[in-house]
């Protein structure tokens, strides 16, 4: 018996391995052709990616030198590490109640064409101050609440009076704080009925709704809250002279059945006026923005 290798001998002797020159040639053609095919699709790949990478560095290049794109970049970035929440807040716990017990009072000037405002509105009202404070609070890092019950309307539901505002708006501001314990302060955002000399301030070429603070003594925590709004009421000075009246407190004499303005419920509460009857939602804006900034250091401060 052969072995395997003996046969494998027999047919190298038998069939010798020497192809036709002809075969060689065409397959060696062939193969060239192959290689290339290849080569060429290497390099129209490669110029692909280089005229992609020259693309890409124009257009930044265009966008840094002619759409300000630098600013652009510093103003992302500023955003970013603006909205990282500040010390002492716990990240998505409310921090901020805002609240309006007064929630239709209006501004005359911000009627359209033939459309007369009144002193209250359903929709043109402190309400949307309160939202433009709520939500300029919540891009800065601050987790804030804006109550959006209608006292207005639970009255006339309940055929109260408007004296017993106050009544419902704690109803709100109790429920709030049972569900929420982290809140630690409220701010009860009205607007004042004086003329607009006394709630407008010019300052530069702009004009601000001006800020009064007004203080129960019948609350069991006045002293908190007194020097809460002193506190406000000098860092709003430091930033723009004039745009606070001060900070008023009402005795028992001056108050409708002792009210306490709800500020007994937690420390931190404050009766805010901001702006009066006269005065634009723009000269509103204006004077939340700044008030922002001061409920931002404070927190940050403590």
């Amino acid at each position: 018996m052969q072995n395997d290798k003996e046969i494998v001998e027999l047919i190298k002797e038998a069939y010798p391995l020497e192809p036709r020159k002809s075969f060689v040639t065409e397959t060696q053609q062939t193969l060239m052709k192959s290689a290339r095919r290849m080569n060429r699709r290497k390099r129209i790949k490669h110029l692909s990616l280089a005229a992609l990478g020259f693309a890409l560095c124009v257009t930044a290049s265009s966008w840094f030198l002619f759409f300000d794109g630098g600013a652009e970049l510093n103003r992302s970035f500023s955003t970013f590490f603006d909205n990282e929440p500040s010390a002492g807040i716990s990240a998505g716990e409310p921090y901020v109640y805002i609240y309006h017990t007064h929630n239709q009072e209006s501004f005359t000037p911000e009627g359209s064409s033939g459309e007369v405002i009144e002193e209250k509105h359903e929709a043109k009202n402190i309400s949307v101050v309160g939202n433009r404070l709520s939500n300029l609070l919540n891009e800065k890092g601050i987790n804030t609440i804006h109550e959006q019950k209608n006292v207005s309307q639970t009255l006339e539901e309940r055929g109260w009076t408007f004296a017993d505002s106050y009544k419902i708006s704690r109803e709100y501001f109790t429920e709030t704080l049972e569900d929420h314990k982290n809140i630690e302060l409220a701010l009860d955002i009205h607007r004042d009925s004086r003329k607009k000399d006394e709630t407008t301030l010019k300052s530069g070429n702009k004009q601000y709704a001006r800020i009064v603070f007004i203080v129960s003594s019948s609350s069991s925590r006045l002293e908190e809250n007194l020097e809460l709004a002193k506190l406000f009421n000098e860092k709003l000075e430091r930033k723009v002279p004039g745009i606070s009246r001060g900070v008023f407190v009402k005795s028992k004499e001056n108050l409708q059945e002792q009210n306490t303005y709800n500020q007994d419920l937690i420390d931190q509460v404050l009766l805010v006026n901001v702006g009066g009857v006269e005065n634009t939602l723009e000269e509103e804006y204006r004077t939340a923005k700044v008030l922002a900034e001061v409920i931002k250091e404070y927190i940050e401060d403590k």
